[in-house]
This record gives structure tokens, C-alpha cells and sequence, in this order.
């Protein structure tokens, strides 16, 4: 569900139109309507157990009040289903810059753009990496439309968005409109004004969408709690309206009317607009709701060659650990595929099936040649399992064990197709967590990367759940120190895991040794020493190995801070790191040489003249 206002249709002072493919306009003759929505969302598929309850009375109002056109617009977006637990309810309100030529059509685009584009990024994406890229993306667009205009007409508007997540809401800020928080009675600005006095108790401002080709967006989150009451307000109501008296147990309706109402008593000339957001109920499902959804499909029996399930007839298996089976299967029209299922050693343990349900989605979300597909079976499935398209080939640790120590050049061309997975994953806003040379496949087309039992997705982190997640995950051989620690972690971690495997394919080693497993500790860590790997073999030149000590660095910050710099060391020689060769001073300065020899030569006759010569 989704209101807003432009000028598509007007209906006397309000003006509405249809913001995406996600809204339905409810509006009366006069005034909106305001939108009260209260659902329990129940997220199909593997997202199922993923239960989000939000409740919100929402009022919003915009008009030109005094002047002739309004430059104001403001939206709002209510989806259903589960884009309200992964992407939440959004509102947003634009002020045009009146000194632009094109501020109603800036602030227009602004509102629109946000509350469509919004919704079109991942859902693997944190809600500030989705909110921040349309909004870079936005202000690119206005800047453009500014620089191709024949007039030289500025495309300029202030910007404010206000996303209610689960429990947390987020707030995305350029300019000086302003989004208020009223909490047990106590008013409060949560964004500041972006001005600059001008002189003469005169202003203006700072920052605006369209102004620049870069703009610095202000950021901020925060708990929400059941009767929080959000404003979001242009200058044309802030300033000549009583904040402080707002009555918060009053409707949000009666709220935006009575902001109007003193707006224009108080002389307010401006375009008016306000939205008004009032918090019914926030929360998550329980668990014992959570449990019921993730144990509705039962857990596989263990599966031998020739037997089938759903269709799919086993040829044999791929492999088998304590914590899965994979298995190579045949379907009717004879094609291969690779059947993951749970391991019946974890029917009761829900932390391992809510990780188990999430593998699927997420591995459908990856789009790469360099990851394994993930597939939807031909029917729905009686047991929990999903299947990946059969990627043939031994994994990079049967190689490591059969053929290391690796060529340099070979080894730095895997680690460059690992480096391609590893960007698919990361553009998702999403950690591999478990990169090991056992989820390595050495196909005909490349590397390929398996496994999203260890995943870490930003837009899936946010939502709370009830289930205890684990927090240390992976292989502790391959695994970063961050993991261990609980410190900050993100695609630096991915690194590290491989560094690691480089290390190990050009030297068969750990760059730690062994005592790297069974450090668990920030004092245990310190101790270790990073071992050059032309210790272990000679022929690893000096700079590329300063290129894997970095990689590999215990601390997060020390190490690339992207994959790109990582692959350009690996590939030429870091000057930085290069042992300058010897260069004797002739070869330097070879003319001044030359010079200085004839030079000493003739010294050298003249000495030999006066001595030997009888006068």
C-alpha cells in the first residue's frame, strides 16, 4: 500500500499520484484519508519463519498554502507481504529549492525515485546500503538534468526518509526538512539542519540533491518502541507551528490538521507539508511460532544409490559430514543435479534448520558462473532439501593435496576466479564466511564457489528473530580472527580466508602455523607470527609475498581494503615492496664518470711531467 503526492491528479489543495507498482492510492474528495495498517507478515518460502508485526497509523498532507506552486512532495509506501519484513515501510518529504528553475519537479523525482527504487534493490542489502544508493544515485540524476538543462536550470531539493524496519527505524537526511521523534512526551530533532549563515540573520543551504555530482547523506538508526510518534515536517510548517504542544494520544489525523491549522494562523507563507507516523506495535513473531513454521517440512531420511526422492533418483554421493549430504541425483528427463539435505543429527537443533532454510534463498540471490546456481525444483518438495546445478570437477583442495606447491602465475589466476565469486557475493551484500579450498571446484570454465551454510546477509541480519543464531562459523583453519574475537567483520574477512588459500596452494602451510586453530583470544592471537612463504618455498618472489602478508593481517583494518588492490599486488611487483637493485655509480652517472676519468688521467701526466722530466 503507498500514498503520496505530486501532480498527477488533483483533488482541491491535495494533490496524489501512483508511486510504484507497490501502491494503491486511497484519497477523498478534500483530504487523504489516513492509512492504518496492522499485519502479522508470514515471508513464504525460506524466509517463512522470518515473522514481522508492525502496526502503524500514518496521515500525510501537502498543499501550496500562499504561493502559486507547490514545490513540496512527500510519499509513503506501506508493501505487503514479505517486502514489509525485508525492505519495512518508508516515508519520504522533498522540498524544492524555490531560487532553482525546476524545484517542484526536483522534489517530485526525489520522492518517486526513493520510494521506487527502494524497493527494486536486494533484499540481501542493509537497509542504509540500499537507502544510500538510490539516494547517490538520485542526486546524479538531478545533477545531470541541472548540467543538460538549455537554461542552465537547477534541479535542486531537500530530502528526508524515514524506513520502519521490524524494530528498528532508519532515517536517511539531505537539507533542512526535518524528521521529529515524540517519545514518552519528549520532542526531539533527530536530523539537523544542513545551513550556513549568510549574514544578516539570513541562511541557506549547505546541501541539496542536485547540487553537486557528490553528496554526503546524513545516516542514522534506531529501536523502535509502541507509541513513538514521528513528524516529518518542510520549513513551511516547523517554523510556524507549536512543536512542543503536540498531544500524542490524539489521532495521527487530528495531529497533521492541527499543524495546519496553526501554520497558517501563524503566517506561515511557504508551501505546507507534513506526514505524521504513529507507532501501534512493533515486535517479532515468537518462537514458538518460529519453530512450528521451520519444522513443517521433515527432515530427509539418508539416502544410498538408486533410491529416489521426489523424482530425483541418487547416482551417488558427493559428500558427507556431520552437518549435510550431498548428493549427485538424476531427475525424469535424465539431467543432473547436486541434492543438499540437513543432517538428521539436527532435527531438534532449530538455530542449524533456520540456517539450513536460509541457504536456498540466499544461493538464489547470487548470480555468478563463478558460484553454484541454485535451483527450483520441478515440484515442491515433501522434505527439506534444495538443489544446485551439478558443477563436475575435483575441489581445490584435492588438487592442493595432489599437486601443491602451485606454479606462481597458475596460482595467482585461481585466486583471480575465486576473487570473481567472492564479488558476487559481496555485491549482495553478502560474506561467504566459509571460503576453504574443500568449497573450491576446479570446473572446465574456472573456479567455482560452493556453500552458503555460513552466509552472512546485511538485509536478513537486521530482522530480528527468535531463534539463537550461532556467531562463530566456518572452518577456524580458514576463518578470520574477527569471528573469534567478535569484532567488526565484513568482506576484509572474505579476504583473509583467501589469503590463506594462496598461502597454502604456493606452500602446502598455514601462514601461522598451527597454533592459528587453537587461538581464541586477543593475547593468543598477538602471539602469532606471520610466516613468509618463501620460507617454505623459494621460488615465491619477495614482493608477492608482502602482497599475501597483507592479506592475511590479524587485524581488520591492516589488510586491503579492497579485493581489486589485493589481485593488482598479486599480479606486478608494488613498488613499495620492490628491493631496489644495486646500481654502481658509473652506470648512474656515466658522463660525469668519463669526465672525471680523463680528468684524473691528465692529472696524472702532468704529476709523472713534473717528476720525471729533468729540468
Amino acid at each position: 500500500m503507498g500514498v503520496g503526492a505530486g501532480k498527477k491528479h488533483q483533488y482541491g489543495a491535495f494533490m496524489v499520484f501512483r508511486l510504484s507498482q507497490y501502491a494503491r492510492i486511497r484519497v477523498t474528495s478534500r483530504r487523504m484519508t489516513p492509512h492504518i495498517k496492522a499485519q502479522k507478515v508470514n515471508l513464504g518460502g525460506s524466509l517463512e519463519h522470518l515473522k514481522v508485526e508492525l502496526q502503524v497509523e500514518l496521515a500525510q498532507q501537502t498543499e501550496a498554502g500562499q504561493k502559486t506552486e507547490n514545490q513540496d512532495a512527500i510519499g509513503a509506501q506501506i508493501p505487503e507481504g514479505r517486502a514489509l519484513a525485508t525492505k519495512g515501510i518508508s516515508l519520504a518529504i522533498a522540498d524544492g529549492v524555490s531560487s532553482s528553475e525546476h524545484a517542484q519537479q526536483a522534489s517530485q523525482i526525489a520522492i518517486n525515485g526513493f520510494l521506487t527504487d527502494y524497493y527494486a534493490t536486494p533484499d540481501t542489502w542493509s537497509t542504509e546500503h540500499s537507502g544510500k544508493n538510490v539516494i547517490v544515485a538520485l542526486n546524479r540524476y538531478l545533477w545531470g538534468q541541472s548540467q543538460n538543462s538549455v537554461l542552465q536550470g537547477g534541479y535542486l531539493s531537500t530530502f528526508s526518509a524515514l524506513v520502519l524496519k521490524g524494530n528498528i527505524g532508519h532515517l536517511f537526511h539531505v537539507g533542512d526538512s526535518r524528521i521529529y521523534r515524540l517519545r514518552e512526551n519528549e520532542l526531539e530533532q533527530l536530523t539537523r539542519d544542513h545551513v550556513q549563515p549568510s549574514g544578516r540573520g539570513s541562511r541557506f543551504l549547505s546541501r541539496a540533491l542536485g547540487a553537486d555530482n557528490y553528496i554526503e547523506i546524513e545516516c542514522d538508526s534506531f529501536e523502535l518502541r509502541e507509541g513513538d510518534l514521528f513528524l516529518l515536517l518542510t520549513d513551511g510548517i516547523y517554523e510556524h507551528a507549536s512543536l512542543g504542544d503536540i498531544n500524542a494520544e490524539a489521532p495521527a489525523e487530528s495531529l497533521l490538521q492541527s499543524l495546519f491549522e496553526q501554520a497558517k494562523a501563524n503566517g506561515s507563507s511557504d508551501n505546507l507539508s507534513a506526514q505524521v507516523c504513529k507507532i501501534i506495535r512493533c515486535g517479532e513473531g515468537s518462537q514458538a511460532d518460529a519453530i512450528k513454521l521451520l519444522a513443517t517440512l521433515p527432515f530427509p531420511p539418508a539416502l544410498e544409490q538408486g533410491q529416489t526422492l521426489d523424482g530425483y533418483t541418487v547416482q551417488s554421493t558427493l559428500h558427507q559430514s556431520e552437518r549435510s549430504q550431498v548428493y549427485l541425483v538424476k531427475d525424469a528427463k535424465q539431467n543432473l543435479w547436486a541434492m543438499k539435505t540437513p543432517s538428521l543429527n539436527y532435527s531438534d537443533d532449530f538455530a542449524y534448520i533456520e540456517r539450513f532454510v536460509m541457504e536456498s534463498w540466499i544461493g538464489k540471490r547470487i548470480q555468478s558462473t563463478s558460484v553454484v546456481a541454485v535451483v527450483e525444483p520441478e515440484k515442491p518438495p515433501t522434505c527439506l532439501y534444495y538443489l544446485m546445478k551439478h558443477v563436475p570437477g575435483p575441489t581445490l583442495e584435492t588438487v592442493i593435496a595432489r599437486s601443491a606447491p602451485f606454479d606462481i602465475l597458475d596460482a595467482v589466476e585461481l585466486t583471480a576466479q575465486i576473487v570473481r565469486g567472492l564479488r558476487a557475493f559481496h555485491r549482495k551484500d553478502t560474506l561467504h564466511q566459509d571460503l576453504k579450498p574443500g568449497n573450491v571446484v576446479l570446473s572446465k570454465d574456472g573456479a567455482v564457489l560452493l556453500d552458503f551454510g555460513s552466509c552472512w546477509v546485511a538485509g536478513v541480519a537486521e530482522l530480528r528473530t527468535p531463534i539463537q543464531r550461532d556467531k562463530i562459523l566456518g572452518t577456524l583453519e580458514y576463518s578470520a580472527p574477527e569471528y573469534r574475537l567478535n569484532t567488526r567483520r565484513g568482506d576484509r574477512s572474505d579476504q583473509f580466508s583467501l589469503g590463506v588459500i594462496l598461502y597454502e596452494m604456493l606452500t602446502k602451510k598455514h601462514p601461522y602455523g598451527q597454533q592459528y586453530e587453537k587461538a581464541m583470544s586477543a593475547t593468543q592471537f598477538q602471539k602469532l607470527k606471520y610466516r613468509p612463504a618463501t620460507q617454505f618455498n623459494p621460488l615465491v618472489p619477495s614482493w608477492l609475498d608482502k602482497a599475501l602478508e597483507k592479506s592475511v593481517q590479524l587485524k581488520y583494518e591492516s589488510r586491503y581494503s579492497a579485493l581489486s588492490e589485493f589481485l593488482a599486488d598479486l599480479k606486478r611487483p608494488n613498488p613499495s615492496w620492490v628491493t631496489p637493485r644495486y646500481v654502481p655509480w658509473a652506470e648512474k652517472n656515466p658522463t660525469r664518470f668519463w669526465q672525471l676519468c680523463a680528468l684524473a688521467s691528465w692529472l696524472i701526466t702532468v704529476l709523472t711531467l713534473l717528476i720525471y722530466v729533468p729540468k
